[in-house]
């Protein structure tokens, strides 16, 4: 959930919030499915259940969380759709998509989304500035890493975004991230949580295994990019 502030912008028309939402009201979720841009794509449904908990992988980076009080519905939404609208039949935001189950690409996929009352909420702590280890306030730190998780010991390089600052520092696919700063690295969403209080220009010490064999250290200085 992101926050953005535009200069010198006023007036401009808000979507309608909605309130509870029930099982069997039809929805329309809509995103950037693929991530391809353009016209936004729009799939409709209906919700099937509430409350519900699924453990998510990022697509991106291989991170992994367990997200809960999610609403699930018939709608194949698909990677590049999250962060989109779900929608009831008045047109109000009743959720923000957030997951897909791993057959989306198939008919008969469903999507999960984070209630509005619940992303509203993250909305207005951020507004008021007060950053958490969940919530972060002000630009993101930028690593370069994309990780999967490596058995509960560390996380484990994937893949190296070429001229980010891990790259500079040497790191590797192969390579497992054990501790940043002195804290454990348990996975990737440990990870994730580490950077989150960090902002770029940040340097932090990175503790890792080489692929190569031996276990290293590293300096890094944190760029501007998103949370990997």
């Amino acid at each position: 959930i992101a926050v953005l502030q535009l200069r010198g912008a006023a007036g401009l028309p808000t979507a309608a919030i909605g309130g509870g939402v029930n099982v069997g009201e039809p929805v329309v979720a809509m995103g950037n499915a693929g991530g391809q841009g353009g016209t936004p794509s729009a799939v409709a449904g209906h919700v099937i259940a509430l409350n519900q908990t699924v453990d998510a992988t990022d697509t991106l980076t291989g991170a992994q969380e367990t997200l809960g009080g999610l609403i699930q519905a018939d709608t194949p939404i698909k990677p590049g759709d999250s962060g989109g609208p779900m929608v009831n039949s008045n047109g109000q935001v009743i959720g923000m998509n957030t997951a897909a189950t791993d057959n989306y690409k198939m008919s008969g996929g469903q999507g999960f989304a984070i209630p509005i009352g619940q992303a509203m909420g993250v909305a207005g702590q951020i507004r008021s500035g007060a950053g958490s280890n969940s919530v972060h306030v002000g630009p993101t730190a930028f690593l370069g890493l994309g990780v999967v998780d490596n058995g509960g010991s560390g996380a484990r390089v994937e893949r190296v975004v070429s001229d980010g600052p891990a790259s500079a520092a040497g790191f590797a696919p192969g390579d497992v991230i054990t501790a940043i700063d002195g804290a454990p690295i348990y996975g990737a969403t440990s990870m994730t949580d580490a950077l989150v209080p960090h902002h770029p220009g940040d340097t932090i010490t990175v503790s890792y295994r080489s692929a190569s064999g031996g276990d290293r250290t590293a300096t890094v200085m944190l760029a501007d990019g998103p949370p990997a």
